[in-house]
């Protein structure tokens, strides 16, 4: 299904460049989203029902996700049609990867062995967007005590590990290597 989910995805986006509406399109399909996810459950069984005929489908998306631009309504119809609204999540992951990669952005999360203030993240994130290329990073910062000190963190598929639990790890593991 991941690849049926990157089809909408590019779609939807092309068609929000095309129209120029990117940013438009991502607000409301994040609102979609966070609709969806809870109800993954429901929308996969209520997909899989042979009962539901496509008009059922649809009304539930026109019910559901009523005032959303025409493209993304458009998009759910088509989903609905062919049962696969249970992926929107999906659809919504691989658009947002690529209205990141649009704005030369990406999300990244700070593990850290305390709560890092505003002006510790804002430092992290400078080395992290000198080292990646990137122009911004939106940063969450996770609590992570087995780190023991320093800053581990995951920007997309990379992660930069500062932390001691690292260092002690590749002291072990050299000591292995030398028996």
């Amino acid at each position: 299904m991941a690849i049926v989910a990157k089809k909408y995805a590019q779609a939807l986006y092309e068609t929000s460049l095309d129209k120029d509406v990117l940013d438009l399109m991502y607000e409301e399909f994040a609102a979609v989203d966070e609709a969806a996810v809870p109800n993954q459950d429901k929308l996969k069984a209520f997909d899989s029902d042979p009962k539901n005929i496509a008009a059922s489908r649809k009304g539930l998306v026109e019910t559901s996700f009523k005032g959303v631009n025409q493209y993304l309504m458009n998009m759910l119809y088509v989903m609905a049609e062919n049962r696969h609204l249970s992926i929107l999540p999906e659809v919504f992951k691989a658009f947002e990867g690529l209205y990141n990669q649009y704005y030369n952005q990406d999300f990244t999360t700070v593990e850290s062995v305390h709560e890092l203030s505003q002006e510790e993240l804002d430092k992290v994130g400078e080395a992290l967007i000198q080292r990646t290329g990137l122009s911004k990073l939106i940063i969450t910062n996770v609590i992570n005590q087995s780190l023991i000190g320093g800053l581990r963190a995951k920007v997309g598929t990379k992660v930069f590990d500062g932390s001691i639990q690292n260092d002690l790890a590749q002291i072990e593991r050299k000591f292995i290597r030398t028996k």
